[in-house]
């Protein structure tokens, strides 16, 4: 069974670009080694998960004060959004992502964002949500393609499914998918660092996405259309 046809069960509303994306896959699967029961069912897996069942694109900055305070005020993220910040700039999605990930922020300088406006320009997008200017040009560099000048490409059928695969390959993640270990992935994917003992948001989502995903692939082992030479 394809990729894309596992999607068609346990996604139903995946958006268009996405279905696009994963239709044309093959190759790029198949040149990624990632041809297992184990390690497409942890790449759709990760997908599903950050996109939501690919029905979403780039990140909601659209947040309202008590919401940029749970996620960003003090003891909750580097960016300590006050409540008075909050009530300022909330649901300003183009402000609110200047003050947690603009250059002049902890975060933003770690995700290379350099410029005003690099905050909301390189906010999570694409299937593996990609973020910051830095990984937006690191994914570029690796896939050959100028994601840093035009973000927006993360989400064309042409392009999706490049950094997500770029960000599976540059994180060894073929190896963990091989021991099943979900844990280690998503902390590679959402921590940046697979030996860090922070636990991701979301792990009770991810395993749901991976046993929705696993029993389809598990019994019905990938095909390709496209080899590659």
């Amino acid at each position: 069974m394809r990729p894309i046809d596992v999607i068609h069960q346990v996604a139903p509303n995946a958006m268009v670009p996405y279905l696009a994306a994963f239709s044309a896959c093959d190759a790029q699967f198949v040149a990624a080694e990632i041809t297992t029961p184990l390690r497409v069912g942890h790449f759709l897996t990760v997908a599903l998960m950050e996109t939501g069942g690919l029905t979403i694109t780039r990140e909601n900055m659209n947040y309202s004060a008590p919401r940029l305070v749970q996620i960003f005020g003090p003891g909750h993220s580097s960016a300590s959004v006050t409540w008075a910040e909050a009530k300022v700039i909330q649901h300003h999605p183009e402000m609110i992502a200047e003050r947690v990930y603009g250059p002049r922020t902890k975060v933003g300088k770690e995700l290379g964002n350099t410029q005003p406006g690099d905050g909301f320009r390189y906010r999570g997008g694409g299937i593996f949500q990609t973020t910051g200017r830095f990984n937006y040009r690191i994914m570029g560099e690796q896939c050959g393609v100028d994601f840093e000048g035009h973000p927006e490409w993360v989400l064309s059928a042409e392009h999706a499914l490049k950094p997500a695969i770029g960000e599976w390959t540059r994180g060894h993640l073929n190896d963990y998918a091989d021991k099943n270990d979900i844990l280690s992935i998503s902390r590679v994917i959402n921590v940046g660092n697979a030996q860090t003992s922070k636990i991701p948001n979301g792990m009770k989502d991810r395993h749901e996405w991976f046993n929705k995903i696993w029993p389809i692939v598990r019994d019905n082992p990938p095909t390709f259309k496209t080899e590659v030479a």
